[in-house]
């Protein structure tokens, strides 16, 4: 054999077992890459994801002297046991994505203590309020704004279902009236793939790795779980009055809740 033939060989050896390292390589890479949650659930990185788009903005901006917020108690449709819970927990949900957005200091007040003021401890969004109370409201806790809540749907069992409605009133003490400058309606049902999706997707940004606990502790069964990724969801929306606050997840070109009354009968109005 020549030795130009033995060279050539040995060259063809050299690239043939430099070209199975490499596959071998690409191959770990993609086994271990397999484990990762976007591999597990590719809905979290290429959707369908559920974007809020049942919300009014008035103005798109949120009033420059909005500082605090009073979060008056939750309301729901029902008064069962597991409406009772859940407004507690969604509560306290609610009011610490609040305080995270960075919005505007917000402040709870205590079913007691608006029961002291008003004479009934928690107010729905539909009913006439007295006409003192912006003034009660705002000398009591020195705040221009109230944020009312109220749960339209809770299902703590699988498949999950909360439901959202929402209204931000900027207070004017000098007119005892107030005007509505967000709101929403919208329920998060877990049997939607996009939900599902979407809550996924916020427990991986949320420091889950790996929301496929699902089965038995996790995310979709787990109604505290869920309720934190929807009430993230919720606040998003209402980040949005604040400048260069748009979040992922929030649909920025569907179409909106009409501002036509239905909330509030009484002292607020629409910008």
């Amino acid at each position: 054999m020549s030795m130009e033939l033995r060279q050539k060989r040995g060259v063809a050896g050299i690239s043939q077992a430099l070209g199975q390292a490499a596959m071998m390589l690409v191959l770990a890479f993609g086994l271990g890459g397999c484990r990762t949650a976007s591999i597990k659930n590719p809905g979290t990185v290429i959707g369908p994801f559920h974007k809020p788009a049942n919300y009014n903005l008035a103005d798109g901006v949120m009033p420059a002297d909005m500082r605090r917020v009073a979060l008056l108690p939750m309301t729901s449709a029902l008064n069962t046991v597991e409406h009772q819970s859940g407004r507690q927990m969604l509560q306290e949900f609610m009011q610490a994505e609040i305080a995270k957005s960075g919005l505007f200091e917000v402040v709870y007040v205590p079913a007691t203590k608006m029961g002291q003021l008003t004479g009934r401890p928690a107010w729905r969004m539909i009913d006439e309020l007295p006409v003192d109370f912006i003034e009660k409201i705002t000398r009591e806790y020195d705040c221009q704004g109230v944020l009312f809540s109220h749960l339209t749907v809770y299902q703590p069992y699988p498949p999950l279902s909360i439901g959202w409605r929402m209204g931000l009133v900027h207070l004017s003490p000098e007119s005892n009236n107030g005007s509505v400058v967000w709101e929403l309606d919208d329920v998060f049902n877990a049997g939607q793939k996009s939900v599902i999706n979407s809550a996924k997707r916020n427990a991986i940004k949320n420091g889950l790795s790996d929301p496929e606990l699902d089965a038995e502790l996790g995310l979709l069964n787990s109604p505290r779980r869920f309720g934190r990724y929807t009430a993230e969801a919720v606040v998003a929306t209402m980040s949005r009055l604040s400048p260069g606050g748009a979040f992922a997840g929030v649909d920025t070109a569907g179409p909106r809740m009409r501002a036509q009354g239905g909330f509030f009968k009484r002292l607020f109005s629409r910008r």
